[in-house]
């Protein structure tokens, strides 16, 4: 979610200009969430979800992590008839995320409140996209769960996966940092060497992962 190194200045602005994806019912929601600069999707990040809700079409959506709602309200507009459910801890984030789900009268949105960890093993069926986009160092303790949960054919979205380069970098830019780096790191090496899944890292936004289940896959691992 924070601002990303991973492409040049010049480059991001100029693809910040273009015209947006974003349904214009959300823009001026976005507007003001990225002036009070509250914890919300990339403008890249959002775009991408955009493009992918409309070329795979989900009927079941999940999102770990609602903040304020915003990334859930996108792909509830793009996709009115799916069924979107999101988790979130943080009281204050689930108020706000409450009151722009009613403003935007998300009727197809359910929102957990809670610790993900204990929230996903009491999910049931299947989802064909889900969102990650939580907290970085808990990534890989989610992803049993996540791979159980994901459709064969379904795609695994893993947002800030490169943590403003530091992943790539190997070193975090404070010693309080180390742990999200490495855990990071250790996420994307499961991603990738999971034969559930086929995975791409694309170096957008803070860095975002793309995991298809492969289909006729034992999921032995979950």
């Amino acid at each position: 979610m924070a601002l990303d190194c991973l492409i040049d200045p010049v480059t991001e602005r100029y693809l910040r200009s273009l015209p947006s994806l974003l349904p214009e019912s959300l823009r001026e929601l976005e507007e003001f969430v990225r002036s009070e600069q509250l914890p919300v999707s990339s403008k890249e990040a959002i775009e991408m979800l955009i493009f992918l809700c409309t070329v795979h079409k989900p009927k079941r959506i999940l999102e770990i992590g609602t903040f304020v709602g915003f990334s859930a309200l996108t792909m509830s507009a793009v996709c009115p008839e799916a069924a979107l459910d999101t988790i979130e801890r943080n009281p204050v984030m689930v108020s706000d995320a409450k009151q722009n789900f009613q403003r935007f009268d998300a009727k197809n949105v359910t929102l957990f409140e809670g610790d993900a960890a204990v929230i996903l093993p009491n999910l049931s069926g299947t989802y064909d996209l889900i969102y990650l986009d939580a907290a970085k160092g808990q990534y890989p303790a989610y992803l049993p769960q996540c791979i159980r949960l994901l459709a064969e054919g379904g795609i695994l979205i893993s947002d800030d996966v490169l943590f403003r380069g530091q992943v790539s970098a190997g070193k975090p830019d404070c010693h309080r940092n180390q742990t999200i780096v490495n855990r990071l790191d250790e996420y994307l090496h499961l991603l990738k060497t999971d034969p559930r899944l086929t995975t791409t890292v694309l170096p957008i936004s803070d860095g975002v992962a793309l995991s298809v289940k492969r289909r006729g896959v034992l999921d032995e691992k979950a």
